[in-house]
């Protein structure tokens, strides 16, 4: 479900977004406004499926903006949040059709039931109007909208010949980045494959929340090898006309209904253009044909790159990148491994700036281009996570300034060798002072011990992982020092207040 938030208050409408995206992992805002007339843009542009909005607002309030969009075609749902229950709004309101009128401060169980109200009138409306456009049909089969019932089964077979259990299948075309500027010749290029195809039926459906353009095919001749035909007819055009830009995955089922995992399972394949790249269909078929080998992190990489970072020297960076890329290229290798040693790789990055020079933006910078990679399904993606964890570093300033430089250098040393089990004394001796003296000073400066100090690098780094990585829990402890992923979540708790899996819930 596609929402939009109009309020006045930064605060709630933030706090919406949160709580509405623990309610249902299906919900999302899609836009958000702080007054009526830029609600109006807004949800103009965005479409939503629903808009929460305040009465009260600056320039223009709330139902006075709902009057303008009636007036322009929008026929979503509104639920509105006010601290007024005057009668002469919730009569406006209803005049409005809106779905809900919430009182301030909401609860969340009411706001619960006031969504599920908003899917109930969605699901009513697909069942009695969304069967004018199969294209309409198949966004909402595939987005998990529309329910199955022998009422839309009988108007899919009487209206477009979609047999009850015939076989179906799904030519998706991802394009990133460049989803905007390619859809429509992608579009194009599928109504033409619908056209020249004999022997099965096809519609075309484009999905911007997944950056997606979809071939839909039903009503195909059992005995054709349609995976092949379309292998052999469609990836050459699609690559040719997008400057090779486009990843295309097949997947198949049975039943209309099916389309919505097919989706689901060709958007877990696109990973898998990592190791194959796109000259060729992604599929289940090709993946269990795919032999992958083991990627072993290369030797001696992380020194260079750490070299490249310190001396802040783009080009040399660039091509220790290429290294690694033509590296990864010699063999196949599963994409979990690929992105394992990406992540490492970036890591790399990362710390040597945190040790040597220190970041440009705040820890959120970090944990953005942790996701990104870990959600990485192109190469071209991995490289400008690269590029931007290269340009987020500048000269070293920050959270070392006011202390002395000896403890400056045991913070760097600490950060650099924290998962390696590093004393005081280590640090003492290769800083040329007594353990003694070195505790006292740090303990001086910083307010922390050494043994303190180090515990909540390791948990900094463990809630960065946890955030920006679907890493396990025993691959985060053994990258962060911990003996075994028990220890680490219990000294997790301690620090934290809850358990790691808890902390990844809230904040993923």
């Amino acid at each position: 479900m596609r929402i939009v938030i109009v309020e006045d208050e930064a605060s709630i409408r933030e706090g919406m977004e949160g709580i509405l995206k623990k309610l249902n992992s299906a919900y999302r805002v899609v836009g958000k406004a702080e007054d009526g007339r830029s609600g109006l843009v807004c949800v103009l542009e965005k479409k939503p499926d629903v808009v929460i909005m305040d009465i009260r607002m600056p320039d223009m309030d709330g139902l006075a903006m709902l009057t303008r969009l009636r007036e322009n075609g929008f026929t979503g749902r509104a639920i509105i949040l006010s601290a007024y229950s005057d009668f002469s709004y919730a009569q406006k309101a209803l005049e409005l059709d809106v779905s809900s009128y919430l009182l301030k401060p909401v609860r969340v169980p009411e706001l619960k039931r006031a969504f599920e109200g908003v899917e109930e009138e969605l699901q009513e409306k697909n069942r009695q109007g969304m069967f004018l456009n199969l294209e309409n049909i198949v966004r909402s089969v595939m987005t998990g909208i529309l329910e199955r019932s022998e009422e839309t089964d009988i108007l899919l077979e009487s209206r477009y010949g979609i047999v009850k259990d015939g076989r179906v299948a799904v030519l998706g075309v991802w394009l990133g980045g460049f989803y905007e500027t390619q859809k429509e010749i992608i579009t194009r290029i599928l109504h033409e494959l619908c056209i020249h195809a004999e022997d099965c039926r096809s519609v075309v459906a484009v999905f911007p929340e997944w950056r997606q353009c979809v071939l839909v095919v039903y009503g195909m001749a059992e005995e054709t090898d349609w995976e092949d035909y379309f292998d052999q007819r469609a990836v050459p055009i699609l690559l040719s006309n997008t400057g090779g830009q486009a990843i295309s995955f097949w997947t198949e089922g049975r039943g209309f209904y099916a389309l919505e995992d097919c989706g689901k399972r060709g958007r877990a394949l696109l990973p898998w253009n990592l190791s194959l790249g796109n000259g060729h269909l992604l599929s289940e078929r090709r993946q269990k044909e795919t032999i992958s080998y083991p990627l072993k992190y290369p030797p001696g990489l992380s020194v260079k790159v750490r070299q490249t970072v310190i001396k802040r020297n783009r080009k040399e960076f660039t091509a220790c990148f290429n290294d690694f890329l033509s590296y990864c290229g010699k063999t196949v290798h599963h994409p979990r491994d690929i992105r394992e040693a990406c992540l490492t790789f970036l890591w790399t990055v990362l710390n040597t700036a945190q040790e040597y020079i220190a970041f440009h933006e705040n820890e959120l910078v970090v944990q953005e281009i942790l996701e990104r990679l870990m959600g990485a399904v192109s190469w071209e993606e991995i490289q400008g996570c690269m590029t931007d964890s290269f340009s987020v570093v500048r000269s070293k300033e920050g959270k070392e300034q006011g202390k002395s430089p000896l403890i400056q250098r045991a913070y760097r040393m600490m950060e650099e060798y924290y998962s390696q089990g590093i004393t005081m004394e280590e640090v003492a001796r290769k800083l040329s002072v007594t353990p003694e003296y070195l505790s006292r000073q740090y303990k001086k400066e910083t307010g922390l011990s050494f043994t303190e100090e180090i515990r909540r690098i390791r948990i900094e780094k463990v809630k960065t992982l946890l955030v920006g990585t679907n890493l396990k829990l025993v691959r985060i402890a053994a990258m962060t020092g911990f003996s075994d992923s028990k220890y680490m979540s219990r000294v997790f708790r301690e620090e934290v207040g809850i358990l790691p899996a808890e902390y990844r819930k809230m904040n993923g």
